[in-house]
């Protein structure tokens, strides 16, 4: 057993009596078993994984390990590996983001052990032509532990799409602890997707600290749809005036499965914005944790700040624990928070029965309309479309973690998730 897995261990008790992390319990993936993976763990096939029908430049980062080399495209975008060396046209400021102090106990183990990582540099004024595909995947044959550090820097008045695919293609039980630094130059322009369909064996934190500037807009989607526990923890300053942030996700969880989404989003500002959207659907003995902090800060005013969770829950086992914040110290904001809990609308269902439409059929048109105010958030069509489909098939029991998935990475032989309307 890997010394660091009995030092992961040791922080639940630690971090009891900390509000942000002290429901988050990895204990049940962190076997002895685990072990990290060498670079010469690589999978013996090749890794067509891409969006159908959608173009973007894609990178993949195998067990821990980025597996492409260095590249910068024509418009001078840089991408490689946080320890290996990387053109000269990266400035020194964006090199020493890896080296940022850890903010959690989790950072801080992920500074000391981290494998490998990405580093994305996109130059000032510089719109990407094509979206940047980041594959996070794990091949390893045995129970994989992975830590990544990931640096993410816009110059001023640059554009980004970014989409993160976390998936496993084994089913041995794995853990992933992950942290990605994002700044945001004046003016920078990023659209973040963080897309997630591991196997029921898998547990991911995913931590995403994000620095903006004067005039940046940040958006953010976190789409889970598969995986025994993940939490994407999210901490988000706007330090100068004019920012906007619009952060969604969308998770749909079952049997034993835990989604756990902390956000924290600091208004440093004046004349800044934030709207949270974060929706769920839990089945069977499904377990949901929304924790959303707004900071305003004194001195922030003309601040816009709308933070909203809303869940369903389809047995009397599946759990959601919600606690949207709003911390102001300052009279000149417009601010709201609210949450709702509870079933399918007896009289919408009703209504859709009464015009010959069976209760299956009704129930799954029902929690459709429910997730589709998220997935109308994504700008990018093709992935939109592809999106609907895979929550219309995780809605009817059809999707699997890796077998029709928008990753295309073929055929898996974990067991199906299944989310069963029939049990209401």
């Amino acid at each position: 057993m890997e010394p660091i897995i009995e030092r992961f261990r040791a922080l639940r008790p630690q971090l009891k009596k900390d509000e942000v992390w002290r429901e988050v319990d990895f204990d049940a993936y962190l076997t002895d078993d685990l072990r990290t993976a060498t670079p010469a763990e690589r999978t013996p096939f090749d890794l067509t994984c891409n969006i159908p029908d959608l173009e973007t430049l894609r990178i993949v980062v195998e067990n821990g390990y980025l597996t492409d080399a260095p590249l910068q495209t024509d418009e001078g975008i840089v991408v490689g590996s946080v320890r290996g060396p990387l053109p000269g046209s990266v400035p020194e400021a964006v090199r020493q983001q890896v080296g940022r102090q850890p903010s959690n106990p989790y950072n801080q183990l992920n500074a000391e052990g981290y494998t490998d990582g990405f580093l994305i540099y996109v130059p000032d004024g510089v719109a990407a032509r094509l979206p940047l595909q980041i594959l996070s995947v794990a091949t390893a044959s045995h129970s994989l532990l992975t830590q990544t550090r990931n640096v993410v820097a816009l110059g001023r008045n640059s554009h980004l799409t970014l989409v993160q695919c976390d998936d496993s293609l084994n089913t041995s039980r794995n853990f992933a602890n992950n942290v990605t630094y994002v700044s945001l130059a004046d003016g920078a322009h990023l659209e973040l997707y963080k897309m997630q369909n591991l196997t029921d064996s898998s547990a991911l934190l995913n931590q995403t600290y994000v620095d903006m500037q004067h005039d940046c807009h940040l958006q953010t989607h976190a789409l889970t749809l598969n995986g025994g526990h993940i939490r994407n923890h999210t901490e988000i300053r706007m330090h100068g005036a004019g920012c906007t942030t619009e952060a969604h996700g969308l998770y749909l969880i079952d049997k034993n499965q835990e989604a756990d989404n902390y956000i924290f989003v600091d208004h440093a500002a004046p004349h800044c914005t934030s709207r949270t959207l974060f929706k769920g659907i839990m089945d069977d003995a499904a377990r949901a944790t929304f924790n959303g902090h707004v900071l305003v800060a004194e001195g922030a005013t003309k601040t816009e700040a709308f933070q909203t969770n809303n869940n369903i829950l389809l047995t009397d086992k599946a759990l959601v624990n919600t606690r949207p914040f709003l911390e102001i110290y300052n009279d000149d904001v417009k601010c709201s928070h609210g949450t709702t809990t509870g079933q399918i609308d007896e009289q919408a269902l009703f209504y859709i029965r009464s015009r010959g439409v069976s209760l299956r059929t009704a129930q799954t048109l029902l929690l459709y309309a429910f997730c589709d105010e998220v997935i109308q958030t994504l700008s990018l069509p093709t992935l939109r479309e592809k999106l609907s489909d895979m929550v219309k098939k995780r809605l009817h029991g059809e999707l699997t973690p890796c077998a029709d998935c928008a990753l295309q990475c073929g055929e898996s032989t974990a067991p199906s998730f299944h989310i069963d309307p029939s049990k209401l």
